[in-house]
């Protein structure tokens, strides 16, 4: 690394702190500015949303959304695969199993090696891979892997994703140092960014400093929004319910922005847009039974 490249690094880690707390409005005008900006990379668009479950994290709804009962919920540990006449785009990268040991706390919950090991295939035949945040089951399959040299190039990450994971990671497993910052393709923007045809990414902090959803329609003119971890069910979308106020003190949310971004959220169905929760294991399901989504991934 260069010495201005690390004199930029060090810039960018100092201020990067004063920046991801920023205001954003999420309302019809930003809707308007997401559909727009969606045209704005050529190309044609997705045909079709894949999707894969590849661990189980065993909980209750009242360890998942506030005011929930002692019912049994599964946090589904997922990823996504947009599928486009000339490649694909991957949505979050999966995690091995010494990362998903870590969300156990001690406990052995589900884990599909297979399911897993498809996603690294998905991710090396990607064209572009996408992280929504920096916690280990979204990041970890780029950064905790042998393909982590062609990995990398493409992941597209923010500069606030970058910042946690090189001076506050979920875990040790998960650092970076200040070198790795040239090895992604790092993107910085104040509210939306769109990155492949008909794909924008939204800047949601909350959950995490670098936490982003994304947007994308595909060719049969269908509008989808992935949310991330704003919400882990769409119960907490639907009734406009925060996380358990002892798991956002655990995770250390924000939740006035988690606020903000529920509401705009809940309206957004009426709009006509799809929502697709990455930790869900009930509507999800549903959807695959519809067609909405497709389940496995496509290879090659």
């Amino acid at each position: 690394m260069t010495g201005i490249k690390k004199y930029i690094a060090f810039v960018t880690l100092f201020l990067v702190s004063k920046t991801y707390s920023q205001g954003i409005d999420y309302n019809d005008a930003l809707l308007s500015k997401i559909r727009i900006a969606s045209n704005s990379v050529p190309g044609k668009f997705a045909s079709e949303i894949h999707y894969i479950k590849y661990a189980e994290s065993p909980r209750t709804f009242a360890a998942t959304v506030d005011g929930g009962d002692e019912k049994p919920y599964i946090q589904a540990r997922t990823a996504y695969q947009l599928i486009y006449p000339d490649g694909t785009v991957m949505i979050d990268a999966g995690m091995d199993k010494k990362v998903h040991e870590f969300f156990g706390q001690g406990k052995v919950q589900p884990y599909f090696p297979s399911a897993n090991d498809s996603i690294q295939k998905a991710l090396l035949q990607a064209k572009k891979i996408i992280i929504t945040h920096e916690h280990g089951d979204h990041v970890a399959g780029v950064l905790r892997t042998k393909h982590y040299k062609e990995l990398a190039p493409k992941t597209i990450v923010t500069v606030q994703q970058m910042h946690t994971l090189s001076t506050k990671p979920q875990m040790p497993e998960l650092k970076i140092d200040s070198s790795q910052w040239n090895d992604f393709d790092v993107v910085d923007f104040y509210d939306i960014l769109p990155v492949a045809p008909s794909v924008v990414l939204i800047k949601a902090p909350g959950h995490t400093p670098g936490e982003i959803m994304v947007y994308t329609k595909l060719a049969n003119g269908k509008e989808y929004i992935f949310t991330g971890d704003v919400s882990w069910s769409y119960i907490g979308i639907e009734e406009k319910k925060q996380k358990p106020a002892g798991q956002i003190k655990r995770i250390g949310e924000n939740a006035e922005q988690i606020g903000f971004e529920l509401n705009w959220l809940n309206q957004l169905p009426a709009k006509g847009i799809q929502l697709l929760v990455s930790h869900d294991d009930i509507v999800q399901p549903e959807l695959l039974k519809k067609g909405i989504i497709k389940k496995g991934l496509q290879l090659n």
